[in-house]
């Protein structure tokens, strides 16, 4: 289900269908700078140095078979160490690489410091496909190919988007942030998005893979509406909004080891499968790999009960689940060819 303005973004969309087949988990992981989340500017600082780790995360995806796909920033594209690092796990198939456009660090740069420009739809069309166009030359002379799957900073889409990544040859998206509202900070809002990959495009068709994030819950398919009803009407008495949380009868929930434990991500997997996914995306920033780099990981601590969710939840997709992990520019395959385009 695709509904509100964001909606109209996406030319002639179409459910995507899965073929018959077992679950399928891709990993899909936001790999760029640290930077301030507080104001993602330009001009802000940020290093790239928590890449310096990123072996030790290679390492557990080896444990479990399962190939990331790390999406690179310009910054980066900037770091011939990390370069270097990428393709050489790239080239032995230990992972995928695609592009991240933070557009508050991607030339051309305007010289203007305005947070609403760190969603890259809120730029000119010309400003950010100019952006779009150099992170993806810069790729392509980085790794020897073009790249082929996509993710906008901060999900940040616009109108002009889609068009932008049939152009440049993207054939899976992964910016649409499902139940999420970012226009209070001037950006895109998906609240009208469900969890549910979709074809689109006007000359050549894209697959759409959201973020693994959904509305789920005993209230089953009342979840999102009950879900809606208890966060948008403040004269609800306080202990229906509780009630509804704690007798876990809609919960909004994403996929990712960052802010939910083990327990609240299996939970979210056997709600999508009940609705009959079968296409799982597990999600993370790459700074959460190293402490001090992003609100979520800030000690050794935190480190390690990220790893260990992480793991969890790879153990489960395997030894539970029964899923297949797949490289992401490989997802498309796992859906029935779209009618009447390539």
């Amino acid at each position: 289900m695709i509904e509100g303005e964001a909606a109209g973004w996406f030319a002639a969309p179409l459910a995507a269908v899965e073929q018959p087949g077992p679950p399928a988990c891709a990993i899909v992981i936001d790999t760029e700078e640290d930077f301030s989340w507080i104001d993602p500017v330009e001009g802000t600082p940020g290093d790239t140095l928590h890449l310096r780790h990123l072996l030790e995360l290679q390492a557990v995806f080896a444990a479990f078979g399962a190939i990331p796909a790390y999406m690179v920033t310009w910054r980066v594209l900037e770091d011939a160490d990390a370069v270097a690092l990428l393709r050489r796990e790239c080239e032995a198939g230990r992972c995928t690489l695609g592009l991240h456009l933070h557009p508050w660090v991607t030339p051309p740069l305007l010289g203007v410091r305005d947070p609403r420009l760190s969603f890259a739809g809120n730029l000119a069309p010309g400003v950010e496909a100019a952006k779009l166009r150099t992170l993806a030359t810069r790729f392509a002379a980085a790794f020897g190919f073009p790249a082929r799957s996509y993710r906008a900073g901060r999900y940040g889409l616009g109108p002009a988007t889609p068009a932008l990544l049939e152009e440049i040859g993207i054939t899976v998206d992964t910016s649409v942030a499902p139940r999420s509202d970012f226009s209070a900070e001037g950006g895109p809002d998906y609240g009208g998005f469900d969890y549910a990959p979709f074809w689109f495009g006007a000359t050549r068709r894209v697959l759409e893979l959201p973020l693994g994030r959904a509305i789920v819950g005993h209230a089953g398919a009342r979840a999102a509406a009950l879900y809606r009803l208890v966060r948008e009407n403040r004269g609800l008495p306080g202990i229906a909004a509780s009630l509804v949380s704690r007798l876990r009868l809609a919960e909004r929930m994403t996929l990712s080891p960052e802010d939910h434990d083990a327990g609240t991500m299996i939970r979210l997997v056997r709600g999508l499968a009940a609705r009959g996914q079968t296409v799982y995306p597990v999600s993370f920033h790459s700074s959460s790999i190293w402490p001090g780099r992003n609100p979520y990981v800030t000690n050794a601590a935190e480190r390690r009960q990220f790893y260990d969710r992480l793991s969890a939840v790879l153990a489960h997709m395997r030894d539970r689940a029964g899923a297949r992990f797949i490289a992401l520019d490989d997802i498309p395959g796992r859906f029935a060819p779209p009618a009447g385009r390539k």
